[in-house]
């Protein structure tokens, strides 16, 4: 239907209306007339609908009220009386994403399906959520998500316990983090940017349940909201639910929710603060300084600056990071730049460097330098061509991984509509495109850098030094901070705290009813699609060479992969191999410098990648395969320039130049030791499969802890091990990009693949085909039960074992046990209870049962809860609804849309693993016929798993110590 300006329907006013070329559809601008609520709906052909509703929140504090709000409103509400609605509907949902976010300004409810009555249902829970959230009947809700006082018995230890309040001490376990927060407080002294909304640990606790109630009363009203809707839905429907349902129950309310600006500095700021660092020995080398810049009036150069830093800092050949990284004084340089706030910004990060003060000055001096010289001389044009080419590609894929495409165009439009500016402004991208490839034409970048930078002198200049005591002297100000407060309470206070607890646990415990439940909606079995999704696939030889073809609309796009066997080379040398997955197409090459190469990859690509995949057989236990695998992508007509970036990056770099070798070395022996802080979920997992799998303990070599480990040693004398490791790199080289040992995928439009046949096939003969060895490897498996002990507040436990070693076979109803488990067990033991930001129960089609938690302030009870769940589940009453709750909601993990890229990416790892299309759907069938005596029947397999005691744990000293007997080993990150 065609609708006019200023046409009203249901409600809503039409305001403005326009053709977006790159989503192929319509933008729809509406304003509720009753209580002034902006609505924008983009209207195309994409079934994966999104909805979303956004509030202006600023907090004039550090205390989380707008991060505990987002968490608590999801908690119950009106028509939705369950204590986690949000769980429910997850288990019974197809959805393609369901979350919420908060933000330094806003907060944010996005949900997507592909289905239109899960769609409706997801929008009438969230929007009862927000509007009407139990949190005003039930002050548990409030301790539970933020924070409490947590005492059991009159004669206990109080402490504070939460899940905001634990997931912020895990935010605040990492240096860079506190770096962050440092910066952004001298950045933004003034403004509410200079707080921190997701809550400072130390001030959590300092927030009232009236003020929390209040900030809801105030900032959660449709006069203050934003509504998105995006997808192929029918508009005069939405509309008229939107109005019937909701926005008809309020009148126009006048909000404060005006970001103040921050005034611009005169001149910069300097500070310096402290990180802890446990069990090192070696402080050397491990500040940390960041310089920011808040923008200034950047408006239509949002995408030319995004460029900008690209040409400055996006390899380590671009000139303002090379400049940094020769002088010698730091391990890894990172930038960050965001318009997702009033006053964009803009910051540079040195990391792990020396602690000399006249480095700082020899760093600002660097910068100025390049700057000025790139202003004065001008900017390289090839260099302008790279970023600009590299920017438009990544325009045009429209790549988003997993995530829902109108998902991020949703997030995208709030950078400007939050602040009162054109939403759509940054939709329009044929419009930033020709500005910018003018600004390449007549100065303008250069303009871009004088003006954001050069002259700009609101900046601040932040350092961070280790303190390898704060931990400890934190944990003690905080344990005489409560026990101080204890103290001071009389008998009776006491009394009214252990009660209040017990309240709280007994809630916690307490199971909804099954008539609440039933509030909750849920599709039918029948709305599911029987026959699995087996993705297009088209088997071949390109001569002695098997490929994979994946037919696909690409919109003109190729991609390449191929995977070399890495069984050409020895055991011994299977570090060097991880080592060499970091430095291709990052070293030079016959034809190319690194800087060249850098640039005529941004030029003529969409990218160009590496990495090392050890891929577990689905069908036969034990077995599995492993490749480099080395991935590009370009438009049609560059596939020359990509083939032929291909073959230098894999048959002609060198491994000679010292300077350049070490700084990528460096950066990521960085980046390993800051995953123990952020993804020790990950590590844990992976180390604990080390125990008892030959994959895993072979993964642990190219990438795990024992490849951190060692890197970090070559790096520590890297002047001795140079010349040996570039000698073994070359030879490493050479052995694994074989032609004898390589598949081929291949991801384009069927009337291009006769001519990208032709064009590959050329390029294969530039590989050798040498014979080569093809080892058999074995590794030394034991139990080690490791505890890593690192400065972290909180932890990571995991447990688990291999189900098929002890007679059991992966079926699809341990699938939707996965479900049960994440969703009800450990979400209300773990979480709710324990006060873990994450936990998650996960059974691999290889037979790996894993159980994990994330940022968890505890290790002996979460390991008791994995224990218990066998018994948990032998003996589990469930009804036949939330049966089906649970068979939906595993099936939707199966369903989710997937990019181009990813489509490919997941055939290839089916057929590399075995995974036939018959098997999947037998796994279908499994999962969709689950019984409840299914279910139980795994109890049985879990205690097996857990009987093995298998366990690792990333975390908190003190912690990991008071639980010494359950480990064989305790370490630090270096051994």
């Amino acid at each position: 239907m065609e609708y006019q300006i200023d046409q009203v329907i249901h409600g809503f006013k039409l305001c403005h209306k326009e053709y977006l070329k790159d989503i192929q559809g319509t933008a729809y601008y509406f304003e509720y007339q009753k209580t002034h609520t902006p609505l924008l709906y983009l209207s195309n052909q994409d079934n994966n609908k999104v909805f979303h509703i956004a509030f202006r929140t600023p907090s004039n504090n550090s205390t989380g009220v707008a991060h505990i709000i987002e968490h608590s409103v999801l908690d119950g509400s009106r028509k939705y009386p369950v204590k986690e609605p949000f769980v429910e509907l997850v288990k019974g949902s197809v959805n393609t994403f369901l979350n919420a976010m908060t933000y330094p300004d806003k907060t944010v409810y996005p949900v997507a399906s592909t289905n239109d009555k899960d769609f409706m249902n997801l929008i009438d829970v969230y929007l009862d959520a927000v509007f009407y959230p139990n949190i005003y009947k039930n002050k548990k809700i409030f301790e539970q998500e933020g924070w409490h006082y947590h005492l059991e018995n009159p004669n206990g230890t109080m402490n504070y316990n939460g899940v905001v309040y634990n997931e912020m001490k895990g935010v605040y376990s990492s240096p860079e983090e506190i770096l962050q927060n440092e910066l952004f407080k001298q950045l933004y002294p003034d403004s509410i940017y200079g707080k921190e909304s997701g809550g400072f640990p130390d001030d959590i606790p300092d927030l009232s349940y009236d003020e929390f109630l209040n900030f809801h009363r105030k900032f959660y009203h449709p006069s203050n909201a934003y509504i998105y809707l995006y997808g192929d839905g029918d508009i005069e429907a939405h509309l008229k639910y939107l109005d019937e349902a909701y926005l008809s129950d309020f009148d126009f309310q006048k909000v404060d929710s005006q970001i103040k600006l921050q005034p611009y500095f005169s001149k910069p700021v300097e500070s310096s603060s402290y990180y802890p660092l446990s069990g090192e020995t070696q402080l050397n080398n491990k500040n940390y300084l960041t310089i920011g810049w808040v923008l200034k009036d950047l408006k239509d150069d949002w995408l030319a600056f995004d460029i900008l830093t690209n040409i400055l800092l996006g390899e380590n050949s671009y000139p303002l990071k090379k400049a940094l990284l020769d002088l010698n004084i730091c391990e890894d340089i990172s930038y960050s730049y965001t318009t997702s706030v009033r006053q964009p910004y803009f910051a540079i990060t040195l990391k792990n460097m020396m602690d000399e003060t006249e480095n700082i000055d020899r760093v600002q001096a660097t910068i100025s330098n390049v700057l000025s010289r790139l202003v004065e001389k001008g900017i390289d044009q090839k260099m302008l061509e790279a970023g600009i080419n590299s920017a438009i590609f990544e325009i045009k894929e429209k790549d988003f991984g997993s995530y829902p495409p109108g998902l991020m165009f949703g997030l995208e439009l709030m950078d400007t509509w939050l602040y009162d500016q054109d939403p759509l402004s940054h939709m329009r991208m044929d419009d930033a495109i020709k500005h910018v490839k003018a600004m390449a034409e007549n100065g303008g970048f250069e303009r871009l850098i004088d003006k954001q930078l050069i002259q700009n002198h609101h900046c601040a200049v932040v350092t961070l030094k280790p303190d390898p005591g704060l931990a400890s002297k934190n944990a003690k100000a905080l344990s005489e901070r409560l026990e101080k407060y204890q103290s001071s309470l009389s008998d009776d206070e006491i009394d009214g705290i252990v009660k209040d607890t017990k309240e709280l646990l007994a809630y916690q415990n307490r199971e909804d009813t099954p008539e609440n439940l039933a509030t909750i909606p849920k599709l039918e079995l029948s709305d599911l699609n029987a026959k699995a999704r087996v993705p297009q696939i088209a088997r071949g030889m390109m001569d002695d060479c098997f490929v994979l073809w994946h037919p696909a609309p690409t919109d003109g796009i190729v991609h390449l992969k191929f995977y070399f066997d890495i069984r050409t080379v020895a055991q011994e040398d299977l570090a060097v191999l991880g080592i060499l997955n970091k430095l291709l197409f990052n070293v030079r090459t016959d034809r190319y410098a690194v800087d060249e190469m850098d640039q005529m990859i941004q030029i003529h690509t969409g990218g160009i990648s590496t990495n090392l995949e050890v891929l577990d057989d689905v069908q036969s236990e034990g077995q599995y395969q492993a490749y480099l695998s080395i991935g590009g992508k370009a438009l049609i007509d560059q596939i020359d320039h990509l083939l032929e970036l291909l073959v230098q990056g894999m048959t002609a770099s060198h491994f000679d130049e010292k300077e350049i070798i070490e700084a990528i070395l460096q950066e990521h022996r960085t980046k390993f030791e800051n995953r123990f802080l952020t993804s020790g979920n990950v590590l844990a997992s992976q180390r604990l499969q080390s125990y008892y799998s030959q994959s895993a303990a072979l993964y642990q070599q190219l990438g795990g802890i024992d490849f951190g480990r060692n890197l970090t040693a070559i790096c520590q004398d890297y002047d001795i091990n140079f010349d040996d490791l570039s000698r073994k790199l070359l030879r490493v080289y050479r052995q694994v990009i074989n032609r004898n040992h390589v598949k081929l995928s291949i991801t384009c439009e069927p009337v291009n693949q006769n001519k990208i046949y032709h064009k590959v096939k050329r390029c294969l003969q530039s590989i050798d085909n040498n014979e080569q060895t093809l080892y058999s490897y074995h590794f030394e498996t034991e139990k080690k039960n490791e505890g890593f002990m690192t400065s972290s507040k909180i932890n990571y436990v995991t447990k688990g074992f291999n189900i098929k070693r002890l007679g059991y076979d992966y079926k699809g109803s341990l699938f939707v046990l996965k479900t049960i488990m994440d969703m009800g067990y450990l979400w209300n033991r773990v979480r709710v209870k324990g006060g873990a930001y994450g936990t998650g129960f996960s059974v691999s089609k290889a037979g790996d049962l894993i159980f994990t938690s994330y940022r968890d302030p505890h290790v002996a009870n979460t390991l008791q809860v994995y224990d218990e769940a066998g018994k948990y589940v032998s003996e589990m009453q469930i009804s036949q609804r939330e049966l089906e709750k649970a068979i939906i909601g595993s099936i939707s993990t199966k369903d989710h849309p997937l990019s181009l890229a990813m489509q490919s990416y997941v055939a290839d790892r089916q057929f590399l693993t075995r995974q036939t299309p018959e098997w999947t759907q037998i796994e279908r069938d499994q999962i969709l016929s689950t019984t409840v005596d299914d279910l139980r029947k795994c109890g049985e397999i879990i205690d097996a798993a857990m009987r093995q005691n298998a366990l690792c744990v990333i975390g908190n000293e003190e912690k990991i110590r008071e639980n010494q007997e359950r480990f064989n080993e305790l370490t630090f990150i270096q051994k």
